[in-house]
Formats: structure tokens, C-alpha cells, sequence
């Protein structure tokens, strides 16, 4: 039993060891690269090195995102005489000072140069110590070979008509350091799988198009992102621009004005069986007004719910954001700009007709809902509300609302752009504010947001979402704020500070401003930083990372020694596999491999067999964060083998999956199956039977109850008898079956199985052996 017991034990622990966490101290060897994201080394590669990236992991490269987690930001330019910076530009110890502001180092050490993206330097050039800055992303030694054949393409056109992959219409070298020395960096976020990235077809989607075409990242089809507004019907599922998403795909099929579908993960941002089907969501500019819209048949809805009988619901403003709501109960990240901050995240639900609402349309993912007052004789205190008669508690009360429509609901008030010279940066060590150089304000319908003590607003949980804000904020003038969903979590404690479970929604990242800039070198094009910050958050988010990941543990069921009289015999096995992680497995394929000279008697319906193969399409796969309804985080799918003789046989189950534009194996599942002669056919094998030819020795092989030797001649746990005496002796072979000595009959002779019974010592050995053997010949492994 001890045997039994430990080899289950271990197999579990072995195939369930989760990924390794980031947020941690981690040596990097001699012929790891790095990606340098400070403008010494990458002023006009820094928008193409979040492409380089994404390739690394769609094809497979971790990359290890290293931020020294006691950074701090230098507001002043570097080079300020009496304020300079405690670190040098390029060459550590020149004394040279940058000329503009940067946070502290993350790590220093040197090496050599594989790519230069200023075209000065050759492969093989030294680069003499450095203190790199911005958080730079380094690739491990073990990955070295795997990584320069995707950077050299990226780098190099002259390669791109066979790597088609890479083809893009901005193109800058990114520049790539080796090192040559060991040295410590911080590993603040492990990413492992490349994103899936939603744009929301507002009216103006090409901003957010316009960034993802500087740094090269394309569509989940490979497309490249367009760099005009979409068209009638050119943009969404089934288009060439599948991950383009207007309104009406967003909010799914909503049914008809008396037969309303109040499914709210129906539209294109989940699968067909109800998980995310992209990693992210961008909203650049979603005006207002097209959030308060309802419409039916495409037109107006007529002026009472009852009139509309029949008509179609086909564009439902309220739902977009309700639809967004739910995309964010998973370890996904959504992104806004300018006005679609508002259109998000001041929606209130309005239950009256056309809106008819639950509480599920609801936005303020970030911000509490504010309190309006009750106006004061007709009049409002604070300028830029309004006494609105009956405005609040569903006419009942006067209450001062804002004047702009854009506010209603806040949460947010609209607040004027802060000047760039008078903004504060914040938590330089989370990813997602890594920058090197100025930051440049832009302007727009909403370039920088305000909480409001007068509505009496406050970012939920209290928590301090605010990364870069105006002199007087948080609170005031905030320009880039980045949360957890309804305040989870503090976005700035590193992954090492969860435990399992926890943490586990979505990620919401507001930057005001309209449009910033996709000009290089940064260092001259301060108002381009934003862009930076919009690809941060890409990488940042947790279904990129290890934290966000299914943890895919897979086993097999059924027996490891396969006792048989004659051959060729059948068993049957059942792959299993199950998820453990907090993040969804989608397109996932059972495998399940068997040796060459094995045939499959029986399979699971829906699997298809190529040669020694069978596999099951699963399609998703839940993790830990799952919602009711969800696809199951565990199943598996039976097989019946046929072996056709004596002999050892080599099982195997495998299990492929994507996340995000990653494809993705499970660690594999591997059993060694003997087939062993059981000349006795008492399901021991002859190697274990203390009395391979006897017939006569019943026990109980399926640990129940006694099994039935008369109905077989001899043991069968498929035919349970009895043992009236309790002395773990079957009575069909038991000398005294009742514990009076006569063999439980009439005549005082005993019986058996046909023959005569052993004495009761004798038996009560060979029934230890029997047990021992099954337990040591019979291994089940569960998930």
C-alpha cells in the first residue's frame, strides 16, 4: 500500500508544478540578451522593440521584464547643475549626465553589441559598462540561439519575403545587447505568451491603430492593423480585420424589444463557449453621445417598449460597456483614451425604456459613483453643475448634476491639461510606467481627469491608481491611472505579494490626452512617450504574463500492470487533464499517443485516430477565475487498447492550447504499461503470485468485499461473494466458512472452489500477497 500511495503522490506533485513566478531576484548568464528601453541605446527603436516582443513570444521566447523594484524617478533633466543624476547616460563612470529626466537604473553591466539601432556600432563592438534604464527586457542565456533567429529577422528586410512574419510598414532597428558577464536583475514580470489585441471600432479607432502600427504588432490573423477607420463591413469577426470590433459585435446578439437577451458575454469579446477571446480591448475616443444610444431596426426606437414589439435591438451603448464589465472578471486589461474614459467609466444603468438596464451596465471599473447635492434654492455652489429638477432618485429629487453631458454619472470630471513641466510621476517600478526621457501633455476633449469632492468621488477601495498626475493631484489633473478592476488589489505590489487565487480580474489603464505622437528618436519627440505607455500596458497585462497563465496539469487512468491469461488483451485508459491556473486554455487539443504495435479496440466518441494517435478537439479550458457557466477547468477522454502480447508499452498524453496569439504544449504525461501473464487468472501476474497455477485462493482484489471464486473457479472482483465469519477469508474458501470447524455444512466436509481449501494459515498468506500485489501492480493517477 505504501508503495501504491507514493506513487501517486508523486506523479501528482511532478506534473501539477506551477510556473515559476516573477517577482524575484534571478541570475542571468554569460550570452543572455537584452533588449536595452532607454534612449541611450533605444531613442528611435523604442515603439519597434514592443513588436521584437510580441515575436519572441508568439514563437516561443520567454522574455523576463527586469525592474529594479527600489527605482525612483529624476524628475530633472539629469545634467541639472546641482541636481544631477547619481548615474551616467551611456558609459558608467564617463561622468556624461543625459540631458533630460530618467529614473535610476535597474541593472548595470556590460558586453557587446548584436544590433545597433543608431546603424554606428558592428556585431561583436564591446559596450562598456551601462547602467540601463526604462526596464529593459533580457532574454536567457538557455533561450540565446531561439531568439537571435527571430531578432535577426526582425532586424534585417533584406529577410523578410521568407519570414512574411515580419513584414510591417514602420520599420526601425531595435538594438540588442549579449552580455558578458553574469549579472542580478530583478525579474518584475515573466511573460510567456503573446497578446490578443481587441480595438474597439469607435470612430477613432486608427489612434490606437496608429500606435500598434509604430511598434509592428499585427492581428491575431497576422494582419497588419489598418491605418484608416474601418468601413461598412470590413472590420470584425470573419472580415480581414478580425480583431477590429464595432459596437454592434461588441454587445452581441440583444434579441427583440419583448424578448430581450440580457446575455452579457455574448458579443465578439468572448469565445462561443463564454471565456475571453482576446487578452486586452482598446478604446481610443467613444464619444458620449453614442454611448446613450439605443436603436432599433436600426433606426430609432419607437416612444414606449410596447410599440417596439417585434423590432430588433441593433445598437445598444449601455451594453458595450456591460459587455466590457464582464471581459474585466478575468485576468484580462482594457485600455481607454480621451473621451472614451468617460463614455466607460461614468455610465450609470438606466432602467427606464430604451435603456431598460441591470445592474451589470454599469462602468465605474476605477471610481465610485458620485452623490449629487440637493440644489440650494434653485441654484448649484459649484460652478459648472447645474439644478436639474427631479435629476436624481428617479424624479423624486432636485440635485445639482454637471453641466456637461460627458460628466453625467461621474466618477470622472473633466479636468484642463496640466503642463508638462509641473507633472508628477509616481511608482517608477511598476511596469506599467517604465519611460526614459520627458513626458509631453496633449490636449483633446479630455486631456487629464479630476476626482470630485463636491459629488464626493474617490477611486474605489481608496486605492492609488494614479501613475502620472497634474501639481496638485492624485485626484487632480490625472493623466495616466491604472487599477485592478473595482480595486482588487494595489496594482504596485509585485506578483510575489499574491497568493494563488487572489487578484485574479481584469486590469484597467485610463490615459488622458487625444492622440499622442509615434515620432522618433523619442528624446526629441516628448509627446510620443504616451505611446510608450499605451504598449506597456499591452505587455503588462496579466494573461501575458506567468501570473495570468492555465497551469495545465495532465495524467492517465488505468492500469500499469495489465494481467492476462492469453493475448492479445484489451484496458482501457482515460487521458485526463485540468487546469489549476487562473487563466483559460483556449483551442485546446487531447492527445492521446500509444505504442506502434498497440490498437485502439474502442475511443471516446469524437476523437480521431492517425495511426498510433487519437485526439479530441476540448476547446476552452477554464482557469480558476471562471464565472458560473464557464467551460469545465478538468475533464478527459477514454480509450480501449488492444495489446497483442506479453510485453512493455509506451503511453502518452499531450495536450496543446493557445493564450492570446501563443500556441502553447502542456507538459506531457508519460506511462510505461506491462502486460504481464497471469496463468491463474487471479489478476496477479505470475512474477507476484506466490501460486501462479492455484485456483483456489479467494480474496478481495477489488478492496470491497469477499470475492466470488464459485461463480469463475476462481477469484473474481467482478463477482463478490461473502465471509460470514469476518476472518478476511471468502467463504468459498474457507475451511470454516461459519467458525464452527465443519466448513459451514451439514456433513462436516468443507468446500471450496472445486478443490480442497488450503489450511487456514496457508490462506491467510497467500491472501496478504494477493493484496500486496494488487496495490503494487495497479497504479491509478488522478489530476
Amino acid at each position: 500500500m505504501k508503495r501504491a500511495v507514493f506513487l501517486i503522490v508523486i506523479g501528482f506533485v511532478l506534473a501539477s508544478a506551477a510556473p515559476a513566478r516573477a517577482g524575484q531576484q534571478q541570475t542571468f548568464e554569460p550570452g543572455s540578451l537584452i533588449i536595452p528601453m532607454d534612449l541611450a541605446y533605444q531613442d528611435s527603436g523604442i515603439f519597434q522593440a514592443y513588436g521584437l516582443i510580441f515575436q519572441l513570444l508568439r514563437q516561443g521566447v520567454n522574455v523576463n521584464w527586469v525592474i529594479d523594484p527600489d527605482k525612483t524617478w529624476h524628475a530633472a533633466a539629469c545634467d541639472t547643475a546641482g541636481n544631477e543624476c547619481a548615474w551616467d547616460c551611456l558609459t558608467e563612470g564617463s561622468g556624461v549626465k543625459c540631458d533630460y529626466p530618467t529614473a535610476s537604473p535597474d541593472f548595470t553591466t556590460l558586453g557587446k553589441v548584436v544590433w545597433d539601432g543608431a546603424g554606428q556600432a558592428a556585431r561583436g563592438d564591446p559596450v562598456p559598462s551601462h547602467a540601463y534604464r526604462g526596464g529593459p527586457f533580457v532574454i536567457a542565456a538557455a533561450d540565446r540561439t531561439a531568439a537571435l533567429a527571430i531578432i535577426d529577422v526582425w532586424n534585417d528586410q533584406a529577410t523578410w519575403a521568407d519570414n512574411p512574419w515580419a513584414e510591417r510598414s514602420v520599420f526601425n532597428v531595435v538594438t540588442v545587447h549579449e552580455v558578458d558577464e553574469s549579472f542580478v536583475g530583478y525579474v518584475r514580470k515573466k511573460m510567456v505568451a503573446a497578446p490578443t489585441i481587441a480595438v474597439f471600432s469607435d470612430g477613432n479607432e486608427e489612434i490606437a491603430t496608429g500606435y500598434l502600427r509604430a511598434a509592428g504588432i499585427p492581428q491575431s490573423n497576422g494582419n497588419e492593423f489598418p491605418d484608416a477607420k474601418c468601413g461598412q463591413d470590413d472590420c470584425g469577426p470573419g472580415t480581414v480585420n478580425p480583431d477590429m470590433l464595432t459596437v454592434k459585435s461588441v454587445m452581441g446578439d440583444m434579441g427583440t424589444c419583448d424578448n430581450l437577451n440580457m446575455d452579457h458575454k455574448n458579443g465578439a469579446l468572448f469565445t462561443s463557449d463564454g471565456v475571453p477571446a482576446f487578452c486586452q480591448i482598446m478604446s481610443m475616443h467613444w464619444d458620449v453621445k453614442d454611448r446613450e444610444t439605443v436603436e432599433c431596426d436600426d433606426g430609432d426606437c419607437p416612444a414606449t417598449q410596447a410599440e417596439c414589439n417585434g423590432e430588433t435591438i441593433t445598437y445598444h451603448g449601455h451594453e458595450v460597456v456591460a459587455e466590457v464589465r464582464q471581459f474585466l472578471q478575468y485576468p484580462v486589461h482594457f485600455f481607454a483614451e480621451c473621451q472614451a474614459v468617460n463614455a466607460y467609466e461614468n455610465t450609470v444603468p438606466n432602467p427606464e425604456w430604451p435603456f431598460l438596464d441591470d445592474s451589470h451596465r454599469n462602468g465605474h471599473f476605477l471610481t465610485t459613483t458620485g452623490h449629487p447635492p440637493d440644489c440650494d434654492n434653485g441654484q448649484c455652489s459649484e460652478a459648472d453643475f447645474e439644478c436639474v429638477s427631479g435629476g436624481c432618485n428617479a424624479g423624486a429629487r432636485d440635485c445639482c448634476l454637471p453641466s456637461s453631458d460627458k460628466e453625467i454619472g461621474a466618477g470622472f470630471l473633466i479636468a484642463d491639461r496640466p503642463d508638462s513641466s509641473s507633472i508628477k510621476i509616481f511608482y517608477p517600478f511598476v511596469p506599467y510606467n517604465q519611460m526614459d526621457g520627458a513626458f509631453e501633455t496633449v490636449g483633446g476633449s479630455e486631456p487629464a481627469y479630476n476626482l470630485s469632492d463636491y459629488l464626493q468621488t474617490k477611486y474605489i477601495n481608496d486605492m492609488d491608481v494614479t501613475f502620472i498626475t497634474g501639481p496638485d493631484g492624485p485626484g487632480d489633473q490625472d493623466i495616466w491611472m491604472t487599477g485592478f478592476m473595482e480595486g482588487e488589489c494595489w496594482i504596485g505590489d509585485d506578483d510575489t505579494q499574491h497568493n494563488p487565487g487572489e487578484c485574479t480580474m481584469g486590469k484597467v489603464s485610463y490615459l488622458g490626452g487625444h492622440r499622442y505622437n509615434t515620432d522618433v528618436p523619442l528624446s526629441a519627440n516628448p509627446d510620443s512617450q504616451g505611446t510608450r505607455l499605451f504598449l506597456n500596458a499591452l505587455f503588462e497585462a496579466d494573461c501575458v504574463t506567468s501570473v495570468g497563465q492555465p497551469d495545465i496539469v495532465l495524467s492517465l487512468d488505468g492500469d500499469q500492470v495489465v494481467a492476462a491469461q492469453t493475448v492479445p488483451v484489451e484496458s482501457t485508459f482515460t487521458a485526463q487533464y485540468s487546469n489549476p491556473g487562473s487563466g483559460a486554455a483556449l483551442d485546446a487539443v487531447l492527445a492521446f499517443l500509444f505504442s506502434a504495435d498497440c490498437s485502439a479496440a474502442d475511443i471516446e466518441p469524437g476523437g480521431a485516430q492517425n495511426g498510433s494517435e487519437i485526439s479530441w478537439p476540448i476547446g476552452s479550458i477554464s482557469g480558476q477565475a471562471a464565472m458560473a457557466g464557464d467551460p469545465p477547468s478538468q475533464g478527459g477522454r477514454w480509450t480501449t487498447l488492444q495489446f497483442p502480447d506479453f510485453g512493455e508499452y509506451q503511453l502518452e498524453v499531450q495536450l496543446g492550447y493557445r493564450v492570446g496569439a501563443s500556441s502553447l504544449q502542456a507538459e506531457p504525461f508519460n506511462l510505461t504499461v506491462r502486460v504481464a501473464l497471469d496463468s491463474d487468472g487471479d489478476h496477479i501476474p505470475d512474477e507476484d503470485d506466490p501460486d501462479p497455477d492455484d485456483k483456489n485462493i479467494c480474496g478481495d482484489s477489488d478492496n470491497d468485499t469477499c470475492d466470488d471464486c464459485s461463480v469463475s473457479g476462481f477469484a473474481d472482483p467482478r463477482n463478490d461473494g461473502s465471509d460470514r465469519d469476518g476472518d478476511g477469508l471468502c467463504d468459498e474458501g474457507d475451511p470454516t466458512p461459519d467458525g464452527d470447524g465443519d466448513g459451514g455444512n451439514t456433513n462436516g466436509t468443507a468446500s471450496g472452489c472445486g478443490c480442497s481449501a488450503p489450511a487456514k494459515t496457508e490462506l491467510s498468506l497467500g491472501l496478504a500477497v494477493l493484496l500486496i500485489g494488487i496495490l503494487v501492480r495497479r497504479r491509478r493517477l488522478f489530476p
